[in-house]
């Protein structure tokens, strides 16, 4: 009787790959209804950890920019013992490599927290091996010397040798040559030999897991509305020589930018509510899958196409600023709209009137000008008037609670001045409807 031969199942050597934290940072703006400390990169660090240990990985890999600042060192030291016990109860190593803003903080925190290992302190490279079921591979690594490093690290760095795969872990700029922040050419990293190169400083992940090529980890959670899209850890699985990576959507906080057509809006008022309500709940289910842990989504709302009533739709999105919208979408995810902004156009065609030499066709041409970006001259004038009112202490007070940055910024002013132009225009064509009227 023949035996049937049992298949033994192959596990890979797991880790988990994490880029920017930035511990002691905000994430951005939350409505009243959200605690924050459930969405700062504290929360998010520890969602990160509970991953760590479901997926069984042997190390956590670190990719520098672990803490913000010097001045948060104590804050992260909290939150890296609370984070380091379960991980050494699990038996996961923690590798790190320092960034441009912890570059003094790391090497403090590992004399506190030995169990963290700092690859390659004062600018040198070093490796360190990890054993797992897969087999070993070996982490690479670089830290920053001093906060600012305009030099190519990769010129240091010698071929690798023959081996167990390689994981490289960097913070550097990617084939920016001018940069102050350890600019590395990505041709200097693959000449170097067989390597999985994991970079960190820039915020937006751009990693290809069906390529080789250099790319960053991404922030672990979204820092600011700026920062959108998925964001979260990497899972590394080698299996002898072959590496392979998921991204996993860890983050409890993900912003981004929905698009929401005004065209069929005859009563804004009435109608904006529903339509907003609509279209975030549609955004989501669309993104269900990539939504993994987010608790909160936040949105910058951008109201496109053409208004008919644009009187309406100016009253309406006041009345959302004053009444920000908070929606439940399923239990465990709140969503909401981080801000508004109105990229919509008039309804007439403003290239029709801006072929009159009338007060309506001046403006129009005006409006094209700042449409098209060939406004220049119109936002230099309008600078240093709106510079009087941006500087009263009432409206200082505003800016601060919007945290919206620069207010006379070219795209901010450029937008502010083509919303009051469109309600100028709709004026002056009212009125003109009401002389012929008249006459």
């Amino acid at each position: 009787m023949a035996t049937r031969r049992k298949e033994t199942l192959r596990v890979p050597t797991r880790l988990l790959a994490i880029g920017d934290i930035h511990l002691g940072r905000q994430s951005g703006r939350l409505p009243d209804q959200l605690e924050p400390d459930r969405f700062r990169p504290a929360a998010a660090l520890a969602q990160a950890v509970k991953a760590a240990i479901h997926h069984q990985v042997a190390a956590v890999l670190l990719a520098g920019d672990l803490v913000d600042n010097t001045r948060d060192q104590y804050h992260a030291l909290g939150v890296l013992t609370a984070a380091l016990s379960p991980l050494r109860e699990a038996g996961i190593r923690v590798i790190a490599v320092a960034g441009n803003h912890d570059h003094a903080v790391l090497p403090r925190l590992h004399a506190a927290l030995p169990e963290v290992l700092v690859l390659g302190r004062d600018g040198r490279w070093e490796t360190e091996t990890v054993d797992g079921p897969g087999g070993p591979v070996r982490v690479l690594g670089w830290s920053f010397p001093q906060e600012w490093f305009p030099g190519n690290p990769a010129e240091s760095l010698a071929r690798l040798p023959d081996g167990p795969p390689v994981i490289g872990l960097l913070h550097a700029d990617l084939d920016v040559a001018e940069s102050r922040y350890a600019p590395v050419r990505r041709r200097d990293l693959l000449a170097a030999g067989p390597c999985r190169w994991l970079l960190g400083h820039v915020h937006a992940p751009s990693l290809d897991p069906a390529r080789d090529d250099p790319g960053y980890l991404g922030s672990l959670v979204g820092l600011d509305p700026s920062e959108t899209g998925p964001r979260g850890a990497w899972l590394v699985e080698v299996e002898g020589r072959d590496i392979a990576l998921r991204f996993l959507p860890l983050a409890p906080l993900r912003w981004d930018v929905l698009d929401v057509p005004v065209d069929d809006l005859t009563s804004p008022q009435d109608e904006l509510p529903a339509l907003l309500t609509g279209a975030i709940s549609a955004f989501a289910a669309a993104r269900a899958a990539e939504l993994g842990d987010t608790q909160a989504l936040g949105l910058r709302v951008r109201l496109v196409g053409r208004a008919v009533d644009q009187r309406g739709l100016t009253a309406a999105v006041a009345d959302l600023a004053r009444q920000p919208l908070v929606l439940e979408i399923r239990r465990g995810l709140t969503a909401f709209i981080d801000r508004v902004e109105n990229d919509w156009q008039p309804s007439y065609d403003l290239a029709a009137l801006a072929e009159q030499d009338d007060p309506p066709g001046l403006l129009a041409r005006d409006l094209l000008a700042l449409r098209e970006g060939r406004g220049d001259d119109l936002l230099r004038e309008a600078q240093p008037a709106l510079r009087h009112v941006d500087s009263q202490p009432a409206y200082r007070a505003l800016a601060q609670a919007a945290a919206a940055g620069d207010t006379l910024a070219d795209d901010v002013l450029g937008a502010q001045l083509l919303q009051a132009g469109y309600r100028l225009l709709d004026d002056l064509l009212r009125a003109r409807e009401v002389a012929d009227g008249a006459a």
